[in-house]
Parts: structure tokens; sequence; C-alpha cells
């Protein structure tokens, strides 16, 4: 019969020492027995750091079986291995150069750029070396030799093996580490050399036939990567004693891109028949891109079960995301929609897919048509998808905290760079991807507990919307931010017509429509009764017009401009005309494709001392 006195919910130590001595107590023999100053406490203890040692360790096995527990990056892979997850290794960044050699003396009739040719790359990083991944062949126009270069940031390895029947299980991993999976080439030399065998990496059992040349890729622990071969059933195994040799390409990953300043390291001399190295010029077309690291033990856990679900197809928008999340480190969040839903130009047979980057900054056109070439390879047939920036809803802060001067040893700066540092840490935990909402609240809450002697703070919000116009071209402008604006708080920044500076606003202090009414709750507010926006002539300030050119919904935070030709910027630094406006509810949200981001490049924080 089970003893009730044992307690078998709590396994830490002081709980299952006091269950061993309530238990030994309600024996006859130790009944009166004082445990506490007795050596039979030692053999308690050892009993205790047993038991509990033991828990521990069969919780933390436990953990490991599962992917939404596991802990170590071995457990994590093996059970995305399940799921038929192969995590992303290490990424190459790509640049783009065009490349001119002139006509050498005497002329050549063909100009070859071998592969693995090197080029440096500069960024604030340091340099980087760059390669070509194959054989390029020129020919002159001109007299000169001329052609756009995808270099990748990297330098070629080749591990070799020998394929052993003898050994069980035999495994084949690559020595090194950071390696760009997708360049992984291997050669089975068979026969004593009489047969070089190419194989082909294949990501699924399609297509494959017992005779197949080809091998898989599968992740093994601390971002190690094994060669695996076919079973002679679904792909051919290489011969008893062949040499397998297996060449990739190592890269540092994110560090490389932003590379702008590129040079040839290689002499292309000896390749032409040149006793010299031959002059070029390069002109750097697209800085070095889409390097990325390899994939984090979080993001495997996340991505695993979804890849599963979309089985590397795109038929629902969930499917276009995870794809993109799934291949392409540097996006941050990804939200795809059917141009049918498109609101007044319906696009029948259109997929849009706005991405977001984990820098915040829009991906460039070259890296857009990548991703809309990659996806373009996973839809049915008859459905396009076209890759699009994310809509941005900037938000501008402005907070004066209140400290306690003598409740801290920091100076004003360090603790107005704290503020900065926890804002930026808000924004990245709370408004990094889509549907997101922005509350005021949590902000000075973050404020408020980035420095223990900060009692207080006063954080205001004001929306921004930066559109580019089209210069020279009678356009119509429609803004909207999605969220009730305050009424006389929208404005723009200045522009260029017809060679006099204009700026919109919504506030005419001409008219008598603006009035000012008495909340209920004591406050004032400014009421704009006929909705109107204004074109507001700044060219002389002593003298402004108003012109009225378009219509302002509040509740909504939407506004319709009229047609006008704008020909020039003010701020000649800027490719943008900013409309900015507050906003009438502390929470802000959206939806959509549409992204809400603190501009943490324009906080305006102050820090002031309590007043004795």
């Amino acid at each position: 019969m089970a003893n009730t006195s044992l307690n078998l919910v709590s396994l830490d130590f002081d709980t299952i020492k006091a269950n061993l001595i309530n238990y030994l107590s309600s024996q006859p023999t130790f009944q009166d027995y004082n445990f506490a100053g007795s050596n039979l406490n030692v053999l308690i203890d050892l009993l205790s750091y047993n038991t509990s040692l033991n828990a521990f360790y069969l919780n933390m096995i436990a953990s490991e079986m599962f992917l939404d527990s596991a802990q170590l990056r071995s457990s994590v892979v093996s059970r995305a291995k399940e799921l038929n997850y192969t995590p992303r290794s290490y990424k190459s960044s790509t640049a783009i150069v065009n490349a001119v050699f002139p006509q050498p003396n005497p002329p050549l009739s063909i100009f070859n750029i071998p592969a693995g040719t090197s080029f440096s790359g500069k960024n604030a990083n340091g340099s980087y070396t760059f390669t070509t991944d194959n054989n390029i062949y020129l020919y002159p126009s001109n007299n000169q030799f001329q052609a756009n270069l995808q270099i990748y940031e990297g330098s070629y390895a080749t591990d070799s093996f020998v394929m052993n029947y003898g050994i069980e299980g035999q495994q084949f991993i690559l020595s090194n580490m950071n390696v760009d999976t997708s360049t992984i080439s291997v050669v089975s030399v068979e026969n004593n050399g009489a047969n070089n065998i190419q194989y082909q990496h294949a990501s699924s059992l399609f297509n494959v036939s017992n005779t197949s040349p080809v091998f898989f890729v599968q992740a093994v622990s601390d971002t190690s990567w094994e060669i695996v071969f076919g079973d002679n059933a679904f792909g051919r195994t290489p011969l008893d004693g062949s040499t397998i040799l297996a060449t990739y390409r190592m890269t540092s990953g994110t560090d490389g891109n932003g590379c702008s300043n590129f040079s040839i390291n290689t002499n292309l001399g000896p390749a032409n028949g040149l006793s010299t190295a031959p002059n070029y010029t390069l002109t750097v077309l697209a800085n070095s891109y889409n390097g990325s690291n390899a994939e984090s033990i979080e993001s495997i856990r996340y991505n695993a079960p979804r890849a599963y679900q979309v089985q590397e197809r795109a038929i629902t928008t969930r499917d276009y995301e995870t794809l993109v999340l799934q291949n392409y480190a540097d996006a941050a969040a990804a939200h795809a929609f059917g141009g049918e839903t498109v609101s007044g130009s319906v696009d029948y047979g259109k997929v849009y897919v706005a991405v977001m980057s984990q820098s915040g900054v829009p991906f460039s056109g070259i890296e857009k048509l990548d991703i809309q070439t990659f996806l373009s390879d996973k839809c049915t047939i008859g459905i396009t998808p076209i890759v699009i920036d994310p809509d941005y809803l900037y938000l501008e802060i402005t907070s004066s905290a209140t400290f306690d001067s003598n409740a801290t040893t920091n100076s004003i700066v360090d603790i107005e760079t704290s503020i900065s540092n926890a804002i930026q840490t808000f924004n990245n935990a709370n408004l990094i991807g889509f549907n997101k909402v922005f509350s005021l609240s949590r902000l000075e809450e973050a404020i408020n507990g980035a420095e223990s002697s900060i009692s207080s703070n006063q954080t205001t919000t004001i929306m921004r919307k930066d559109i580019v116009p089209s210069l020279n071209t009678p356009t119509s402008i429609n803004i909207s931010y999605g969220n009730p604006i305050v009424a006389g708080s929208f404005s723009s920044t200045v522009f260029v017509s017809e060679n006099r500076q204009y700026m919109y606003t919504d506030y005419n202090p001409n008219n008598n429509t603006f009035t000012l009414v008495q909340n209920s709750g004591g406050g004032v507010s400014v009421v704009n009764s006929t909705n109107t926006v204004y074109l507001q002539d700044v060219t002389n300030p002593s003298a402004q017009n108003y012109t009225a050119v378009g219509t302002i919904d509040y509740s909504m935070g939407t506004i319709s401009l009229s047609q006008i030709t704008i020909t020039g910027l003010g701020d000649t630094q800027s490719p943008s005309i900013q409309f900015t406006a507050t906003p009438a509810e502390q929470d802000i949200s959206v939806n959509g494709n549409v992204v809400v981001q603190i501009d943490l490049s324009n906080l305006n924080i102050s820090a002031n001392p309590l007043s004795s």
C-alpha cells in the first residue's frame, strides 16, 4: 500500500528532504528520532541530492525531446529533421559589378575570367574576398571586353573522404561550419580515377531513381553540415573505396554586406595568354547584399513546422510568407495578399508580398527581384508574385524625463542615452513585423525603466508618412494614417512647384471654420468644420497665401489631395515629402502591409533633474 506521507509533486532538494523525514517519522522505529542532529541526516542529504539531480536530469532530457522546449542546437536540429526541414546555412553576400577590359595588344578574340577569380571588397567592417562561381567568356565590342559580373563573398575549400562500406553509419561531415550549402559540389572519383561522377544536390526524392547521382545535405550540431548519399533505392551510392571530393564556399555571412569598393586580386593575364595583368575598370552596380549567418535556434523552432506545412510550394498567402522567411535571413517579416483584395485597383492573378528587412531599410530593387524570382518557381501556373516595400508609418517621439539626481551618479547625457536605448529596444521587441500595435503607455513604462532614478516622463507622438513624388509630372497624392488624427495638426515639409515654395496644412488662420471647442474633460480641441486641406504658399514668409486643394477625414486619418506638378523638394537631402499629424488616440494600430516604426534617427529626448 502506498505511503501517503510521500509528496511526489515538488522535486527540489528541500522538499525531497522534508518528504523523506516525514516518511521516516511516520515509522514506529524513527517516530521520536532527532534527524537534524544525527548521522542519519547525512544519508538523507545524500538521498535528497541524488533524487533532485536525477529529477533535473530527466526533466532536461524530456525537454530536449520536443521542438518547443529543446535548448540545445543539436536537439532543435534533430527535431526539425523529423519535419524534413533543413536550417539555413551561412550565405554569401552578392555584389554586381560592371567590368571593362581594354583590348590588349596584340588583340584577343575572346577574354576569359576563370571560376574562382578573386576580388577584394571593402565596407565598414573591413576587407573581404569575393569570387566568381563559374567561367565567364567575353567577346570584343568597341575595342573592349565588357560584362556585368555577379561576385560572391567568400573563398573555396575542398574536403576529401574515402567511401568505406566496412564502416557502419559512415558520415561525411564538412570540416568548416561557415559553409554556404548552396555552393556545395560533390565528385566521386571511382575505379582509381577512371570514372569521375558529378553528384547533384537534391532537396527531395522527387524524380530520384536508384541510379541518380544525387547527394543530400543535412545539418548536424554546432552549425556543421553533412553530405548524405542515396541507398541505391533512392539515389546512387558511390562505389566502395572511391574518393569523395566536396568543394564549397566559406563565407563571412552578414559581415560581407554593404561592400561598395572593389578591385581584382587575380592576375587574369596568364588565363588569356598575356605576359602582364590587363588593365580594367570596375563600376559597382549593386553593393554586396543578401549575406546571412546560420539560422538561429529560435528561427528554426519557428520555421520548421511552417515549412512542413508549405512543402516547398506557394498556394496560400501564408505559404509565400513562410518561404520568404525560411530562405532570406535578412527578412524580418513578410505579409502577402492577393491582387483581388487591392482596394480600388483589383489585379487578378497577382500575389503581392511586402517584405520588411531586419534593419528597417527597404530592400533594393535587385534584392526584391531576387525574392520575386525565387517565389515564381514555387507558385502555381497563372500566378505572378510581386515583391513590394511595406507601407511604413513612422512615429516621431518627443520625451522629457524627470529624474532624481541624488539617486544616480550618471550624467544627463548618460540618462538620455539610456532612454534612447530603451526606446530602440521597445521598437525592436514590439514593432518589428506586421499587424502591430503601438502603445504609448507601454513606451512610457519602458522609458521609466531605462534608469532607476527616472521618476516620470512626458512623451508625445507624431505620425509621419513619407511620399516620394514623381517630379515634373502631374500627380494626385493620397495619404492614409489608418488612425484618427487631431484637427489642425496635419502638415508637410516644403516642396517646389512652378518656382514657388509650398507646404500642405489643414489649419488656415484666416478661415473662421476653425473653432475651439471645450471638451468635457476640461481640455480644448480644434475643430475644422469643412475638413479642408490647404496649399500654403511659403515663398514669402511675410505674405503667406492659402488655397483649398483637398479634403481630410479626421476619424479615419485619410487625406486626398488634388493634382499638382512638383518640380523639387525643399530639403535636397531627402527624396520624399514628409506628412505629419498628431494621433487622436494613445494606441496606434496598423494592418495589411503597413508597418509602424519609431524613427530612431529622429528622437527628441531630454532629461531634467527634479527641482528641489
